[in-house]
């Protein structure tokens, strides 16, 4: 049994409403029905609802792009009610969580922190952020690694002229900052996108070796850089969550959250690990960076927290705020 399954299992009981049809909520994500997420989330999700109302109110899974193809959209499908509930990536939305995606910046969390414990520590401070939805989870993934089709990264000069796919402003700026250059697309673009030489390689946790099948078009594995940390969330339409009563608010609340979202973590951490361990039993190689080699990767990227910091501040965003919070 999985954590999230025992933590679902462990919380309150829900009794939900539907602005679809009576008794169903749409609930749509990208990926396949084989995806780590489908199964030790979605699915164990929609099952604990039918359970506690006795079936009266399900969520239906559509998984794949069922209800729209392209994961950048995802967002768009539950503000325009195309979705009650939506599996995203905040930074393919940047625009809409720029204080939010600050943790995505080498620096701002300690290495070794729970990056997704010290977001629910302080959630209340990015909530003007999620205004347009009703936040339920959000987490983030393992530590990127620098996955490449052909090129082998020792030290930091191997990335020059590069160009390696990211998922958000701030992942490019980061590649950029170790002089390659940042392609970005969503992660269902890159198979192919390195598989022809479109890129050069992605900065990205490992698990997408399996669940993408990108462990096929990689031929290295680079490591031991302090880098980034994409971020997901799962968030419901607002007309949708204003429709619940109050009792299924609470139950809702209680059953998602911080609950939620440190299972989708430890899931996802899971699942990099055994996709790393099986690719490299394949045949993989893992290239573990020298300390000297990681010095200069981290040297170039140390800048980068407080420049972002800075100019998210002359935004008006509190990112200093946001950022003291998430280094306590």
């Amino acid at each position: 049994m999985s954590l999230f399954r025992t933590l679902l299992g462990s919380a309150a009981a829900l009794a939900l409403s539907t602005t679809v049809y009576a008794g169903e909520l749409k609930l749509a994500h990208f990926a396949s029905t084989k995806y780590h997420l489908h199964n030790e989330m979605f699915l164990p999700l929609s099952e604990k609802i039918a359970d506690a109302t006795g079936g009266a109110t399900t969520i239906r899974v559509y998984p794949g792009g069922e209800l729209g193809k392209g994961p950048a959209k995802q967002y768009d499908r539950v503000i325009d009610g195309v979705a009650d509930i939506v599996y995203a990536l905040p930074g393919y939305t940047a625009s809409q969580f720029k204080q939010t995606l600050l943790v995505e910046v080498p620096g701002i969390v300690k290495p070794g922190v729970n990056k997704t414990e010290a977001i629910w520590n302080n959630i209340s401070m990015i909530d003007g952020e999620f205004k347009r939805t009703k936040l339920l989870g959000l987490w983030t993934a393992a530590d990127a690694m620098l996955l490449m089709h052909d090129k082998k990264i020792e030290k930091l000069s191997d990335l020059s002229g590069l160009k390696i796919r990211v998922p958000s402003k701030n992942t490019g700026r980061l590649v950029e900052a170790w002089g390659a250059t940042a392609v970005s697309m969503p992660i269902t673009q890159v198979y192919q996108s390195m598989e022809t030489g479109v890129v050069d390689g992605t900065l990205v946790d490992a698990s997408v070796l399996k669940s993408f099948k990108l462990g096929e078009v990689t031929k290295y594995v680079t490591t031991g850089m302090n880098a980034t940390n994409s971020m997901f969330m799962l968030v419901m339409n607002r007309d949708s969550w204003d429709e619940l009563d109050a009792e299924a608010q609470t139950n809702l609340t209680e059953l998602t959250g911080a609950v939620m979202s440190e299972g989708g973590r430890v899931t996802m951490t899971n699942a990099a690990d055994q996709a790393l361990a099986a690719w490299t039993e394949a045949g993989g190689e893992v290239v573990s960076l020298s300390e000297e080699a990681a010095a200069e990767f981290n040297a170039a990227s140390d800048a980068l927290a407080e420049a972002v910091i800075k100019e998210l501040d002359d935004e008006g965003i509190d990112a200093s705020a946001w950022a003291a919070a998430l280094r306590n």
